[in-house]
């Protein structure tokens, strides 16, 4: 389908302290969610102080927790927090990213796996003038326990700066898996050199 070259390319999991957040204000860094400071920690460590053009967030439920918790105010006939509401949708992080780092690079978020968000990247690099690195920020956290029939996995983010030059990745078919496909698709570039095909993706 197409062709990109990846750089940078970070897996990490939830853990206590995040030491790339630590430009962040304490007050500030206490107030968000697990997965923003797991989203944003991403972010910054795939950037690793360099610039880019565009960002791409990712993530398949988005911050589920803080919208179950207004449901759960809602079934009690109780007002939802206007703040616990704001930082709930799918689009918060990417917000909370400039305003917390001060940085002002156009971004998109979508709801969708690993793949789409390279597609996503991909398009921009083609059709927006100037456009030379996209960082692409994909993380999800596991679901609360009252969805009993979904799919268990473990908090991650996965980001990596994307461009058009020297490519060394060439995405074949978009996600066909029910999986955290962020998480397949690391166990794939990690491989071996004598494994470095499978049935979306190839290095190049």
């Amino acid at each position: 389908m197409f062709k990109l070259h990846l750089k940078q390319l970070q897996l990490s999991y939830m853990q206590p302290n995040y030491a790339a957040l630590d430009a962040i204000p304490a007050m500030q860094r206490r107030r968000l969610s697990p997965l923003a400071k797991l989203a944003l920690h991403g972010a910054l460590t795939a950037l690793d102080g360099q610039h880019v053009d565009y960002i791409v967030w990712a993530s398949r439920y988005g911050d589920e927790q803080k919208t179950l918790d207004i449901l759960q105010d809602v079934l009690k006939q109780q007002p939802p927090s206007p703040t616990q509401f704001s930082t709930s949708v799918h689009n918060a992080i990417a917000g909370l990213y400039s305003i917390l780092c001060q940085d002002a690079t156009p971004s998109t978020s979508l709801s969708c796996e690993w793949t789409e968000a390279l597609i996503e990247a991909y398009a921009v690099l083609k059709t927006r003038a100037g456009t030379a690195q996209v960082l692409v920020v994909a993380y999800d956290q596991a679901l609360p326990s009252v969805y009993n029939d979904a799919q268990d996995f473990p908090a991650f983010v996965l980001a990596s700066v994307v461009s058009l030059e020297q490519p060394n990745l060439e995405v074949l078919e978009l996600s066909g898996s029910a999986s955290m496909e962020g998480l397949e698709f690391y166990r794939f570039w990690q491989a071996s050199e004598m494994n470095q095909s499978a049935k979306r993706w190839k290095k190049c």
